[in-house]
This record gives structure tokens, sequence and C-alpha cells, in this order.
């Protein structure tokens, strides 16, 4: 009888297996051809629909640094204008005639002795053929910003996409507070603040992760709410996908990490808390998630080389290498630490000066200090575990990417919102507020 039940067990799990392998497959399948009809559709509106304000655009990028700073000294309010001119130059120069074959190569204009804000606009006003190869990314934000070209030029994109992320991100943090996730409400915050996320939408290249990410965030809630844990794999993975889709190599971690740590906190402490699992739910996401956002680059990779008829192997395995640890002229250890320092230099208020550097580290020793003289007797090690693991994801990531990490710290530094959120997590499982409630009662009486 038990080898019978054992035997039954085994091939309904295996049948249950078959089902989610199938069900992700096509999912994914279903959203690269979506991915790819939306870039041709995309590449067929013409040219003379965006001219005028595409020549606004460029004359408007022309005019700025291509990586200026807002406030003079901080580099975590650095603005790259380098992406966003490649980028509305990929845009510009799409094929109507050969759309595949264009959106596969995302070409655009570029010459070695001008920058390319100057590039862009020689691009829009003088018309010379595109020349330069941008195959390895999706450039999958063109879908969004082209046709938007169609009714405004870049200064007022910029604006819609700040008021985008304020409503979403907003919205966020009050669905979570109506979901008495207090600390994560509040450390969200301050990985907001921490963040200076206000510097975000001025520049298209930081925007599309603060977008998915909340949106990513809000649908896993929604899961949690209904108790539908077998949801969670499909949202991250669609949220890998469409990451992959529209960033530039920024903080994509955040679409994964942020959105988790919300899920294990409301999941960890909400009315379903008995039907979900602390391990496989945070594992299924992170698996998902890598598997949709990892995927999605092999399959443009895969779809261009088929496209064009030859291999982009070589191509990929060149930038994957610099990202890696291309040569910038310091020893191993100040390189691969430097990605990481770098990045907390970046972060606010640690990047204003030594006063900043004070206060912020003043602020850290306060949480620990709360953490650790009103601890409770009673702590959750395990829940403590999962969000340190998630919070140290950024760092895995400058620590893989160094050399990306360390030349672009001025907006890799934002993927430690989760880190920050992951501290408030492990505070708030680590502190009983009664010793605050009986301090504040002894002093009432004294």
């Amino acid at each position: 009888m038990k080898l019978n039940k054992s035997y039954t067990d085994c091939r309904h799990k295996g049948k249950s297996i078959f089902k989610n392998v199938i069900m992700y497959t096509g999912v994914f399948a279903a959203g690269i051809g979506v991915m790819i009809l939306l870039l041709v559709l995309t590449a067929l509106i013409p040219v003379s629909a965006i001219q005028d304000n595409m020549q606004e655009s460029a004359q408007y990028l022309k005019n700025c640094e291509l990586f200026g700073t807002v406030i003079d000294g901080a580099e975590g309010s650095r603005i790259d204008r380098y992406a966003d001119s490649i980028l509305l130059g990929i845009a510009y120069q799409y094929d109507e005639e050969n759309p595949l074959e264009s959106v596969m190569m995302s070409s655009y204009y570029h010459t070695s002795y001008l920058n390319e804000n100057d590039n862009l606009y020689q691009a829009v006003t003088k018309h010379p053929a595109a020349n330069q190869k941008y195959m390895r990314y999706w450039h999958g934000s063109t879908v969004i910003v082209r046709p938007m070209l169609m009714f405004m030029q870049l200064k007022n994109i910029y604006f819609f996409n700040a008021v985008m992320v304020a409503i979403l991100n907003a919205a966020l943090i009050v669905m979570i507070i109506r979901r008495k996730a207090y600390y994560a409400a509040v450390g969200l915050a301050v990985g907001y603040i921490a963040a200076a996320v206000w510097f975000v939408p001025y520049s298209l290249e930081y925007t599309w992760v603060f977008i998915i990410m909340p949106v990513t965030a809000m649908c896993a809630v929604r899961s949690c709410d209904k108790g539908r844990w077998y949801n969670i794999g499909i949202i991250f993975l669609l949220s890998g996908m469409i990451t992959n889709y529209f960033d530039f190599l920024t903080t994509e971690t955040v679409t994964l990490s942020v959105p988790l740590l919300i899920v294990i906190c409301i999941g960890m402490n909400g009315r379903y808390k008995e039907s979900f699992s602390p391990v496989k739910i945070p594992v299924k996401a992170a698996v998902t998630w890598t598997a949709g956002y990892a995927g999605t680059w092999c399959a443009k990779w895969i779809t261009a080389s088929a496209v064009m008829h030859t291999s982009m192997l070589p191509y990929v395995t060149e930038h994957v290498d610099e990202r890696i640890g291309g040569d910038i002229g310091v020893g191993t250890v100040q390189y691969i630490t430097g990605a990481v320092v770098n990045n907390i230099k970046c972060l606010f208020p640690a990047g204003y000066g030594k006063a900043g550097v004070w206060l912020f580290a003043a602020v850290i020793l306060f949480i620990i200090y709360i953490g650790y003289v009103y601890h409770s007797n009673d702590i959750c090690w395990h829940s403590i575990i999962i969000y340190g693991i998630v919070g140290l994801i950024p760092y895995a990531r400058y620590l893989v990417l160094h050399n990306h990490s360390y030349l672009h710290c001025f907006f890799t530094y934002r993927a430690q919102i989760a880190t920050i959120l992951a501290m408030f997590l492990i505070t708030g499982s680590l502190v009983d507020w009664r010793w605050f409630a009986d301090g504040a009662a002894k002093r009432t009486k004294s």
C-alpha cells in the first residue's frame, strides 16, 4: 500500500512538473512573439511622423552634457544623456522597408569625432545612413518612445515618465500600508530617498525599471491577497522578460528583489501565512525571473542570428567579457571592492559631502542599535536569513559585473533600494516594540 501510494504521489508530482514546464514555455514563447511583433510595428511608423519632435529632441540633447550632474559633486545625481541619444538614434533610424532586420540590428549613426548627442543631431538633420549596430539589447523601450515622438518631444516624455513613476510607486506604498506591512512601506520609502529616485525621470535609461518594478510588486501583492501562490512564477517570469526587453543594464535586479521582499513580508505575516512557503515561493520567483531575464536575452541573440544569417556569439562574448572584467587601469582588489564601495558612496545622503556621510552612517548605526537593544526574545531567524539573502542581490551583481558597476555606479547604485528595504524588514523581525510601549508608560507615570 505504501509503495502504491508513493508511486501515485510521484506520478502526480511528475505530471504537475510537466504541466508547469509546458505552461511556462508557452508563456515565454508567446511573450517573445509579442515582443518581436511590437518592435516590427514600431518600425513601420513613418519617419515623417516623428521628424519634427525628433528634431526638437535632438536639439535639446545637443545642448545637454553627456554625463552632467544635477548637483555639483554628487555622483548620484549624474544623468546619462549618452544612452538616451543612442536610444533615440535607434528609434529614429529603424527601416520601414525591412522592419524585422532593422529592429534586430538596432543600428544608429555614429562617428568617433563627435559625441553621441551631436551624432544624433547630425542623423536627424543631415540624414546619414546608420552605421553602428547595437544588437545585444532588444531596445524594447522604442515601442513606447517612437510612438510618443509622434505627439511630443523628449522633454515632455521625461515629464510623462515622471508622472508615471510617481503614481505607480506611490500606489505601491499605499497598497503595502493598507495590508499593514508598515516596515516594508517605510523601508521602501527610505530606499527611494536613498536612491534619489527624483532624478530617475531625467533619463529614459533610468526610468523603465521604476515602472516595471512597482507593477510587478502590485501584481504579486494581489496574488498574495487571493492566496494564489501558483501565479507567482508567471508574474516573475514575465517581469524578468519585460525587464530584459526594456532595460539598458541599469538597475535590473530591482524588478526581482523589491517585489520578492514585499511578497515574502506579506506572505509570512498576512492572513495566508499558513499556506505561504518561505523557501519554495522565493526560490520559485527567483528561478522564474532569472529564466525569463536570461532567456529573453538569449532569444534576442538567436533571433538576430537567424534573421541576419550570422552568429552573434563572438559579438556577445566580447561585450560580456568587457562588462565582467574590462581593463580600467586599477588593481584587481581595488577594482572589485571599488565596484561595491563606489555604489554605496552614491547613496543619499552619503554622496553629498562629509556631513552627508556622517548622517548616512548615523542612520545605519541607529537602525543597528534599535535592532540590538530592543530585540525580541522570539526571533524568526529564517525570515531574517531570507531577507538578508535577497537584500544582498545588488552586491552579488556588483561583484559579478564589476567593470560595469565600477564605471556606471552613478545609476547602478539604485539597486540598493532592495538592501535598504531588507534592512528595515530585518529590523522589524528583530524588534519587540513592547519595549518602547513599556518605556513610554514608565515615563508617563514618572
